[in-house]
């Protein structure tokens, strides 16, 4: 077999090619509205993730697990928010050995004024993906979140 036919064989059955082809599109048209906040779409979901936290915190061992990022890529994520003054990282009063997001008060801000964009976005993929896709999708790739973390395959491979 020769490598146009194992490319071949690969991107028939792909589930990652077509994961990550979808969410590449998805992602365009959420950064597109969002170009106003000055924030990514990654951004706005890492600083949602953070938020979601008690008191606006996250330890990085769970924002890592809830996103499935490495905590080197979640650390270089979190650099920009924190050098745009929209997130601190410091260590967690009840564990000095834990290291925790934190959403600055402008960050708070900047997330409530991204609200209207993403609607915006969530609007527009939900219409072009017609209601009935995009909920199958929403159940589907939740379903598929899980099951990968179920098996350990989902999850970042490190904590902290």
């Amino acid at each position: 077999m020769n490598h146009l036919d194992a490319a071949q064989i690969m991107v028939a059955d792909c589930l990652c090619f077509r994961a990550r082809r979808t969410a590449r599109a998805i992602t365009r048209a959420y950064d597109a509205a969002l170009r106003p906040t000055g924030l990514q779409a990654t951004q706005v979901t890492l600083m949602n993730a953070i938020a979601l936290g008690p008191e606006g915190a996250q330890p990085m061992g769970r924002l890592s697990e809830v996103l499935a990022l490495e905590i080197s890529t979640l650390t270089r994520n979190l650099r920009a928010l924190e050098k745009a003054g929209l997130v601190t990282i410091g260590r967690s009063e009840a564990d000095r050995r834990v290291r925790v997001a934190r959403l600055t008060e402008a960050g708070t801000i900047r997330l409530a004024d991204a609200l209207p964009y993403w609607k915006q976005a969530h609007s527009e993929v939900v219409a072009a993906l017609g209601r009935d896709t995009a909920a199958a999708l929403h159940a589907a790739l939740d379903a598929a979140s899980q099951a990968m973390a179920d098996t350990g395959q989902g999850e970042s491979g490190q904590g902290e």
